[in-house]
């Protein structure tokens, strides 16, 4: 099975952190993580992942 490209983006640190760890012991691979909506454009066009989970506020 080919594992998931993510792009994580999420403001707070700590958070974007366990999201990490989280998604790689399901098996998934976390291509980047932004801090900001401009950054996760940038990664999402260098890394071209299969999902983007955001926060939203």
């Amino acid at each position: 099975m080919t594992k998931a490209k993510i792009l994580v983006v999420e403001d707070q640190a700590i958070i974007a952190m366990d999201f990490q760890e989280m998604l790689k012991k399901l098996g998934h691979a976390v291509s980047a993580c932004a801090a900001s909506g401009e950054e996760a454009i940038e990664k999402a066009s260098e890394t071209r992942p299969d999902l983007v989970l955001m926060d939203l506020r």
